[in-house]
């Protein structure tokens, strides 16, 4: 049977991007100790195995350079020449330019690139003859654009993992045991038949306690299941470390820095979507670090401190969270420097940044385009890499604290979620809705009594651990009454900021499956999801970022007087409609935009509804069991308090006839759910209240 490259082309280019991954972090290693012969003989054998499997796979190119590249390091080896940095650089080129061939045989499944003028450096180095750093571009487009090889690499390439078999074995037994307890309940179902049909109701009361017994074992190999599933997609951390020290290397030698790093192994795994918004954020701020951390060696002196500067990234694990910690040794965040760029940039909030606090500064240099470098440099100064990091963080819903400490050094400190597709949180209650609140973003929880609050310059406050704490009502943005002396609070943190959400009740501590937003949901910046709650309910995820922007931009108000100004400002809409899940993405719809929204099944129960309260506005279906929507709306402009609200019809398809009725009925609008988008349904609503 003739031998097919195709079969072994994408296990080829895993196994070749490893070897890569060592040789940059071996020649590194190298600088530290140039003349290891164990080190050498490491780097050369990676080397082989890269020419020998490219020769077998039919792919010069890749054999060519691993040799080229072969013959330089056995000089080093055989010290006809010294490690310099030109030779460090000529492997970093070599090794981007076979990941560039790479991505053609992963595209094109051949390697046909011309690496002729490689291959011509390759042989003058492995000679000891000088060639130029310019001589190495691999791309000049790229180079001319300041790409970095860390941009250009993407984890989006990698469509496939490697699973160990003893994690499918294992799956294999989760999938026997819920096979074992499909039997178990089919068994105990014909015993429950067998003894009603010959009346022996006897032994029946057993039969319960069995199957709450066996459900509750069946949930629990269900979600051990799920969890080793979920599992299957998550790849090591140290994709995206092994780089960063080539970064290190690199950009150090940019700016005519001198860096060591720490940057050891470990074995942590992250999911596919979280670990490339990562390792975006990692090389930004490492980047920080690089070129604002850390001083020249002159400076460095002058502090009596070493000339070479140290920049450590660590990780350790926390519950279903990895801490990721980016530091260095450098000057410490120049807060003064802070203060007059904020004023510069926010002149008039002149007074109020003057006076802010070190930990308010901070917010400032995560914003768009914010730097205190004078004129930026080959790495940074345009003030866009800690707003990406920040963006990047939001969407992999993390959460950032810096600390720092005049020419002693800066860390940022990141909290990361290890998948995206599980989150534990709090179940809480406010209004009508039933909301989650990630626990990554909770540092706190308390309950309130009226005396704990305190209001200083328009603004509540609580004291927790001696400190003053803003807090606002989550209501003030989703509509609701606080009915109760004890106010539950839940503080929560973002870029090194705090404050609380009063909520009016807190139900249970969940880990649960994160769904995505319904596609009408999906512009909804103060939700990341929703999940579904021990009665399958639909429950919204907040994105806790976003609602504390939300609240900190509000008018400050005084608790007491918050129940008279909330019914003074929100507007009250009514969803009818028979459908639960439609019901339930209509109210979340008006309520993550403020407004106060109560919900009936049919025309009987709505105008029950708009009898006992005042109603702004009407969502109705048109057809719902006991009153369809023709009958309801005839209802409502016989009476005197409605007979000119607004009510929009939200129908399944498009009828000519039906729109025709409703309108000469009273109805101001009518949309089909077809074509419903939140901004549709939103803007006609405001029209129509003349908001």
């Amino acid at each position: 049977m003739p031998f097919s490259k195709t079969d072994f082309i994408e296990e080829f280019i895993d196994e070749t991007r490893e070897h890569i991954d060592a040789i940059n972090n071996g020649i590194i290693l190298l600088k530290k100790s140039p003349k290891s012969k164990e080190r050498l003989s490491a780097l050369l054998r990676e080397l082989h195995t890269i020419k020998g499997t490219a020769r077998m796979m039919g792919f010069p190119a890749i054999e060519q350079l691993s040799h080229g590249l072969e013959d330089v390091l056995k000089g080093l080896h055989d010290e006809k020449f010294e490690l310099s940095d030109n030779l460090m650089q000529l492997t970093f080129a070599t090794t981007d330019c076979i990941k560039k061939v790479l991505k053609n045989i992963s595209d094109e499944k051949d390697d046909r690139i011309d690496v002729s003028r490689f291959r011509n450096v390759l042989k003058k180095a492995a000679a000891g003859i000088f060639f130029s750093p310019e001589e190495l571009n691999i791309d000049d487009e790229a180079s001319n654009k300041g790409k970095n090889i860390l941009e250009e690499e993407s984890l989006e390439n990698i469509s496939s993992v490697r699973i160990d078999i003893a994690k499918i074995n294992d799956i294999i037994r989760s999938f026997d045991n819920l096979i074992i307890r499909q039997f178990r309940f089919k068994h105990q179902l014909e015993e429950f038949e067998s003894r009603l049909t010959s009346n022996e109701g006897h032994g029946l009361r057993e039969l319960p306690k069995q199957l709450k017994e066996d459900m509750l074992q069946t949930e629990t190999a269900i979600f051990d299941t799920q969890h080793q599933l979920l599992n299957l997609r998550m790849l090591p951390l140290n994709i995206i470390l092994s780089p960063l020290r080539r970064e290190v290397e690199t950009d150090s030698k940019k700016l005519s820095k001198k860096i060591d790093f720490n940057i050891p192994d470990t074995d942590f795994v992250l999911d596919k979507t979280v670990l490339e918004n990562v390792q975006v954020i990692l090389m930004h701020l490492v980047r920080n670090c690089i070129d604002h951390g850390i001083e020249n060696p002159d400076e460095r002196k002058s502090k009596g401190k070493k000339e070479k500067g140290l920049v450590s990234v660590c990780a350790r694990e926390i519950s279903n969270s990895i801490i990721i910690t980016v530091s260095d040794d450098g000057r410490g965040i120049q807060f003064d420097k802070i203060r007059e760029k904020a004023i510069q940039i926010h002149p008039k909030e002149k007074d109020a940044i003057a006076k802010m606090s070190e930990k308010e500064l901070e917010q400032f240099i995560f914003e768009s385009g914010f730097s205190t470098l004078d004129s930026p440099t080959e790495l940074s100064g345009r003030g866009l890499g800690l707003d990406i990091v920040r963006t990047n963080m939001e969407k992999i819903k993390g959460r950032i604290r810096i600390n720092t400490e005049k020419d002693s050094g800066t860390s940022f400190e990141l909290t990361v979620p290890l998948s995206l597709a599980t989150q534990q949180g709090l179940f809480v209650h406010c209004g009508n809705m039933k909301l989650m609140i990630p626990s990554h973003y909770i540092v706190e929880i308390m309950n309130a009594e009226p005396k704990d609050f305190t209001m200083l310059q328009n603004q509540t406050y609580v004291s927790i651990h001696n400190q003053l704490i803003p807090v606002y009502s989550l209501s003030s943005l989703i509509g609701g009454e606080h009915r109760s002396d004890i106010t539950p609070i839940i503080v929560v943190e973002y870029l090194n900021i705090q404050l609380g959400i009063m909520v009016e009740s807190i139900e249970q501590y969940e880990n649960v499956v994160v769904n995505p937003l319904p596609p009408l949901l999906k512009k909804m910046e103060a939700l990341q999801g929703v999940v579904y709650d021990e009665n399958y309910s639909i429950i919204p995820i907040l994105n806790t970022p976003d609602i504390m922007r939300r609240l900190k931009g509000q008018i400050a108000y005084d608790i007491k007087k918050y129940k008279s100004r909330n019914k003074e400002k929100i507007r009250r809409i009514l969803v009818v409609e028979d459908s639960v899940t439609t019901r339930q993405i209509e109210q979340m719809i008006f309520e993550a935009d403020g407004y106060s929204v109560e919900t009936a099944a049919d025309g009987i129960e709505a105008l029950d509804k708009m009898r006992k309260g005042h109603i702004d506005a009407v969502i109705t279906d048109i057809k719902m069991p006991r009153m369809d929507g023709l009958v309801f709306l005839s209802n409502i402009r016989r009476m005197e308090e409605y007979e000119n609200i607004p009510v929009i019809v939200v129908s399944g398809v498009y009828d000519e006839t039906a729109r025709d009725s409703f309108i000469e009925a009273g109805a101001q609008e009518f949309i089909v759910k077809s074509d419903f988008q939140r901004g549709n349904l939103l803007e006609t609503v405001k029209e129509f209240l003349g908001e």
